[in-house]
């Protein structure tokens, strides 16, 4: 069940690079929800009704065949919005969108929403590069599934759930990571062991913690690093002083200069 919060929480990242008038309009339409462990936003097939800018926690969005089979195709924090398709024009969401860590997010209707996107250019260009970037992660998901080990692919996805938190404490179960990962989980307790005798984190019920990111990065290799340099390179036009080093992870640094 979604529950009103009692305040906004912090700012999406997205909309923190809005220039003031145009922030404060589009957030003037937003209402503020809190969002919890299983909380489905989207039902996989539903209409496209609201959108979502997440301005804390972390959402999967799961592929579900027609047997149910579920697979985790990407993650979304308060770097982005869900559902993607929306700024495509698409009517229908084709995937499943649930929260797998709770925080806060603002959201609005879709006549609103496509107001706003046909009334503000710098709107529209700033969701259709998060579109981008959401589409890249999936390609280079798709790649890691292909040619990675479990435990590989499971450093990248703590990497890219990392991200996406404050702090390194990652509320994180087992079942989550086995639908993350689409293994069973024995494979990811497994995954789990390899990594944390390596000293890269630590692994208690239903919480990882991050120990050595540096090492958990060489772990994953290749294929974590691109998709979040392309997301740099895409939003520093968007910034004031156009700083495009700045990484997914550390939004403060966003934040700081002003563009709120």
């Amino acid at each position: 069940m979604l529950e009103q919060p009692d305040g906004h929480g912090e700012a999406n990242f997205l909309l923190s690079l809005l220039p003031d008038d145009v922030r404060r309009e589009v957030t003037g339409v937003c209402k503020p929800i809190k969002l919890a462990l299983g909380d489905v936003l989207i039902s996989a097939g539903a209409p496209i009704e609201h959108v979502f800018f997440l301005s804390s926690g972390i959402a999967s969005v799961v592929v579900v065949t027609k047997s149910e089979r579920k697979t985790e195709a990407g993650l979304v924090g308060r770097e982005g919005f869900v559902p993607t398709g929306a700024v495509a024009g698409a009517e229908t969401n084709l995937t499943e969108i649930v929260v797998q860590a709770p925080g806060e997010a603002l959201f609005m209707d879709m006549r609103s929403f496509e107001a706003l996107l046909a009334k503000y250019r710098v709107f529209s260009d700033i969701l259709v590069c998060a579109l981008h970037i959401s589409r890249t992660q999936v390609e280079y998901t798709a790649s890691s599934n292909a040619t990675q080990s479990v435990t590989e692919r499971l450093a990248r996805w703590l990497l890219m759930c990392h991200d996406r938190v404050e702090g390194n404490h990652l509320p994180l179960t087992h079942d989550f990571l086995s639908t993350m990962l689409a293994v069973r989980r024995a494979s990811v307790t497994d995954a789990l062991h390899v990594l944390e005798s390596h000293g890269f984190i630590r692994s208690e019920r239903g919480r990882i913690t991050i120990r050595n990111r540096e090492m958990l990065e060489t772990y994953a290799r290749d294929l974590y690093g691109m998709p979040e340099e392309e997301s740099n390179r895409m939003f520093a036009r968007f910034l004031p002083d156009f700083r495009p080093e700045i990484p997914l992870g550390d939004l403060t640094i966003v934040e700081s200069s002003g563009v709120r």
